[in-house]
């Protein structure tokens, strides 16, 4: 039984050029890491365009490969991957390999793809489609089958990529998640609650590079304790991306007592989020971070029109990032369903955004209204309260090593 290989590519990557190195390793860091209670680090290897990893198992082994699979699919900064094996620069070791791949596969139609790296190799990629596509059609016949040539739709391909002192053969071609690794991009704090946005939008800045640690504000003991648990549940779906996350769980419940017996109804949802934005901005000081990330579209929610965010911006010294600005809650909803948030979105819980809030909140709030209500308000104050009772939880993905948690973080 040969050892499957792993041929994983990338496009966004391989397009930093100067830099293209250091998000080449962050994007090999991340994949070893992924896989490290299965491949040992040393078998994820950088190649020109491409990563390699050594399976240490057949590509026959469906169930592990599986694993490998569901892993890698969680992986940003992959395009797609190929799962088959190594061969030597022999046309003949090629068709054999070719064939090999092709073994157990239902198909009736089959195309040959050849990227030849290696110009030294005496055949072209057109020859080698050629005499690999002549190779399996002649093999099947004999025993039996009933095969032909497909170029433009086939039921599979066999591809073949020829580098300088191998060959990578695999039938079996998987799309990624694309993006950037996460890492590459920096750090950034997100305001995490319960609901369906603000988890969709860390996932969507992960994807774009960054490492994201999560803050979740909440009202107890004036509202459940609900939100709490099902936060704790999405961040541990999150990590699956990032492996290790770390969640500050705020209590707020005090400061905005303060906010109520100082600001009318209608500006206090405002001034919970300027204080969320304080408090936040505390933590990327800590943590090292250089922004925050929030779940908000424009228009969705009375906080969330034109007015408003710029009202609530106003008290930030870091960028606020919006990934979601543009996207309806049909999009929100639907892309929660794919990251696995979804289930646990969908379950009731308090907003601590709703504390002693009217049903006509401020939809467009003039911030010398908010000036003057915050004269009133030790802003300083109310922070170092929250955080004096702030928890802090680290969540990993469920197969990680915990004892390599300083390495990733590195």
């Amino acid at each position: 039984m040969s050892s499957a290989v792993v041929i994983c590519h990338y496009h966004e990557v391989a397009l930093k050029q100067k830099n293209r190195e250091i998000f080449e390793k962050k994007l090999r860091t991340n994949i070893a890491f992924m896989l490290s209670d299965i491949v040992k680090q040393n078998m994820v290897m950088r190649g020109y365009g491409r990563l390699k990893i050594v399976l240490p198992f057949g590509f026959e082994d469906t169930e592990k490969i599986e694993i490998v699979k569901s892993r890698l699919n969680n992986v940003f900064g992959l395009t797609n991957y190929g799962i088959g094996i190594v061969s030597a620069l022999d046309i003949e070791k090629i068709c054999e390999a070719s064939l090999k791949v092709l073994k157990s596969k239902n198909f009736k139609t089959f195309s040959v793809k050849t990227k030849r790296q290696n110009k030294k190799f005496p055949l072209n990629s057109v020859e080698v489609n050629q005499k690999v596509g002549a190779f399996i059609l002649e093999k099947f016949k004999s025993d039996g089958k009933e095969i032909k040539v497909d170029l433009k739709n086939p039921d599979i391909t066999v591809h073949i990529e020829i580098v300088d002192r191998e060959v990578y053969v695999y039938a079996d071609r998987f799309k990624g998640p694309g993006g950037l690794p996460v890492g590459s991009s920096g750090k950034v704090v997100s305001l995490l609650s319960a609901g369906f946005d603000s988890p969709v939008a860390s996932y969507m800045i992960m994807k774009r590079g960054a490492r994201v640690v999560f803050v979740h504000y909440h009202s107890y003991p004036y509202t459940s304790y609900d939100s709490i648990e099902q936060v704790k549940q999405i961040v541990k779906i999150l990590s699956r991306f990032q492996l290790h996350s770390k969640l500050y769980i705020v209590p707020i419940a005090e400061a905005q007592r303060i906010i109520v017996l100082n600001a009318p109804v209608e500006l206090r949802t405002i001034l919970y989020r300027r204080l969320m934005i304080k408090i936040a901005e505390k933590i990327a000081e800590k943590e090292k971070a250089e922004a925050l990330v929030t779940g908000e579209s424009l228009g969705q929610v009375a906080s969330q029109t034109l007015r408003n965010i710029r009202v609530i911006n106003q008290i930030a010294n870091l960028p606020i990032l919006r990934p979601l600005i543009g996207i309806d809650k049909e999009e929100i909803i639907q892309k929660s369903r794919e990251i696995g948030t979804y289930e646990i979105s969908s379950q009731p819980y308090d907003d601590c955004c709703s504390f002693l809030t009217g049903r006509h909140p401020e939809t467009w709030a003039d911030l010398n209204d908010i000036f003057e209500v915050e004269k009133k308000i030790n802003w300083n104050e109310l922070v170092e309260i929250s955080l004096s009772n702030a928890e802090v939880e680290n969540i990993y993905a469920d197969f990680l090593d915990k004892n390599i948690v300083e390495k990733i973080e590195d």
